[in-house]
């Protein structure tokens, strides 16, 4: 461990941190952390002393005898270099249970990062997190596409392509919504949502902070029919090279046109012209956060991959 030191801290200002090794995940920047729950966490980083960067990092949040990292994000967890020597990597996972039972929690919960984004981190950190006595609390099955330079529509299904073609045929459009009006955007999200069963999973008030404070992150991208929406997503550039489909939608006045199609059609295309290597369109559940088959099914139809999403949970 003579190259590498263990850093603790509590709510550390941007200026306190080492810079990590890489362009990160978004969701594990201080910028995000800050604003998760009521912005109380404790970071610790694993400091090469050559390079004075971070090539491991993880932040948790407390509440009652609970530690968990995130705090309201899809994911946070441990994120490392794929160069970490496994020493370092089992000291910090050593460090952080030590760290986690000084705040008086009796329960630590990770909650990993889709497989796809980092495979070898990913697979290396469940074998040690097992190692180190954690168990997996739930295995969902995340759907992605890799982002190649062939055109999307010859990788579909038939049935999605006719969908397509009826959309463009009906005049629809996509676009990149630069300037979106917030109030607009929260309210197709509400009334949609609710039209089809679902609530609104975030906080309507934290997510037009999050659209007015991180519009290089968070972006919305739309299908009009003329002047009406008939389909929206607010995505998340998770990294320069990943953009996760956060919270899609459409009216259900245009399900016969299956407009989802073509919002994931322009998504595609302009992850394509951006140099993103992945496209993530999340987990397939329903309402009660169980398993939706015809979700998944849609999904594999648009020509997605599946790859687990873990959470685990350790008590300590």
């Amino acid at each position: 461990m003579t190259d590498y030191i263990i850093l603790r801290k509590k709510n550390p200002r941007v200026f306190e941190l080492p810079e990590f090794y890489e362009t990160g995940f978004f969701f594990n920047e201080a910028v995000h952390l800050s604003q998760q729950r009521n912005g109380v966490y404790h970071l610790l980083a694993a400091l090469n002393q050559h390079t004075q960067q971070a090539e491991a990092r993880c932040a948790f949040f407390v509440s009652s005898d609970e530690a968990v990292s995130p705090g309201a994000a899809p994911f946070g967890s441990v994120e490392f270099a794929e160069s970490l020597p496994d020493i370092v990597l089992d000291e910090f996972l050593q460090a952080l249970q030590d760290t986690v039972r000084t705040v008086d929690a009796s329960t630590l919960r990770l909650v990993n990062y889709p497989n796809c984004y980092a495979p070898k981190q990913a697979q290396r950190l469940t074998n040690k997190l097992i190692e180190h006595g954690f168990r997996i609390l739930t295995t969902d099955q995340n759907f992605f596409l890799p982002i190649t330079g062939s055109d999307w529509e010859s990788q579909i299904e038939p049935a999605e392509r006719r969908r397509l073609r009826k959309c463009r045929e009906a005049g629809f459009t996509f676009a990149h919504w630069q300037t979106p009006d917030l109030d607009v955007v929260i309210h197709f999200l509400q009334e949609t949502r609710s039209l089809k069963g679902y609530p609104l999973t975030i906080n309507p008030d934290q997510l037009r902070a999050l659209l007015a404070n991180f519009p290089n992150q968070f972006s919305v991208f739309v299908v009009r029919d003329g002047s009406r929406l008939a389909a929206l997503t607010v995505s998340v550039r998770v990294r320069h090279d990943i953009l996760y489909n956060f919270m899609p939608t459409y009216h259900p006045r245009y399900q016969t046109f299956s407009p989802m199609v073509m919002l994931t059609h322009g998504l595609f295309g302009y992850c394509q012209q951006q140099a993103i290597r992945l496209l993530d369109l999340g987990v397939s559940l329903d309402a009660s956060r169980t398993p939706k088959p015809s979700l998944a099914r849609f999904k594999k139809n648009l020509g997605a991959q599946e790859s687990p999403k873990l959470v685990f949970e350790k008590s300590l």
